[in-house]
């Protein structure tokens, strides 16, 4: 007997829809779980970008000085007042190696200071005697001074004694152009030359040598002291060095008080004494001999342009 069968669904029946329903939620589902690692790396890097952006904004404010240490602005939330953490500690930087001879910025000395400045030789080492022969200084320094009277001067230095005329040419013209010096007034002005006719010398010898010019004069000067004669302003390589006890620690200033004491008489000022117990001693004091009661002072003027004066002592 020949038997009838019911034909078979075609594919898109509800069963096979359901079939292909199914795989496509598998593949959706596999497809989700790939794209989840991806997004979370891509946010890492984002967040990573983001932190490095910020601490490149955090060091925006540092800056490099000439000598090349950074200088980082704080973070004021880092430590003190309300903060939380320690602040993280400094390594130590050195600093720039100053020149020899320069200053800080307060004006103070430096320690760099070569032999002829306020470094102190050795007594001992200091020669005695010379050969009485000299060597000028070269060039031609600035005029100071008021529009008064220009007096001319030379600079010499005694042959032999290892100290160079520039250099000492150099502190006498910085000295005779202090505001507080003898051009205060504006009666007088000094320039320095280096060869004609000049005013007068300003001559650092041995104390043979100041003993033998001075002496020409009639002055005793002993080994020991400067003098001024005729145009001669002559300085004992001795007092240059060492100064004296009043001035021990501070030779700069002695020198100071040599120059502008023996040009003073070269201008005309005689010797003068203590006005007062604790008021400044004139330039024109023997201050070698004992301050008897003043305080030590090189200037003929003070900073107020007045002039520090005394009785005269004959």
């Amino acid at each position: 007997m020949n038997e009838r069968r019911r034909p078979t669904p075609p594919p898109s029946s509800a069963a096979g829809r359901r079939r292909r329903g199914g795989r496509s939620r598998r593949r959706r589902g596999t497809r989700s779980r790939l794209l989840w690692p991806g997004l979370a790396a891509g946010a890492v890097l984002v967040l990573a970008g983001g932190l490095a952006l910020r601490g490149a904004s955090d060091h925006s404010g540092s800056s490099t000085d000439t000598a090349g240490a950074s200088s980082v602005t704080e973070d004021p939330g880092s430590h003190g007042a309300g903060g939380t953490g320690d602040a993280p500690k400094e390594e130590p930087t050195a600093s720039p190696a100053k020149e020899k001879g320069e200053t800080d910025e307060k004006g103070g000395k430096d320690e760099g200071k070569g032999k002829g400045q306020d470094e102190k030789p050795d007594p001992g080492s200091i020669p005695s005697s010379g050969p009485g022969t000299f060597a000028t200084a070269d060039g031609n320094g600035a005029r100071v001074g008021g529009s008064g009277r220009m007096l001319t001067y030379v600079v010499q230095v005694e042959d032999g004694i290892g100290i160079s005329a520039p250099d000492v040419a150099a502190e006498v013209e910085r000295i005779l152009a202090d505001e507080r010096g003898w051009t205060a007034d504006g009666k007088v002005g000094f320039r320095r030359v280096s060869g004609g006719a000049s005013d007068f010398r300003v001559r650092l010898a041995t104390a043979g040598t100041v003993d033998d010019i001075c002496g020409q004069y009639g002055l005793d000067t002993g080994g020991e002291v400067n003098c001024n004669v005729g145009q001669d302003v002559m300085v004992n390589l001795k007092r240059w060095l060492l100064a004296t006890q009043y001035y021990a620690d501070d030779v700069t200033s002695y020198r100071a008080l040599i120059i502008n004491h023996e040009v003073g008489h070269f201008l005309g000022h005689g010797h003068e004494g203590c006005p007062g117990a604790g008021r400044p001693a004139p330039v024109m004091m023997q201050q070698i001999k004992g301050l008897h009661g003043c305080r030590t002072n090189v200037w003929p003027y003070d900073a107020d342009g007045r002039p520090v004066t005394g009785p005269a002592v004959g």
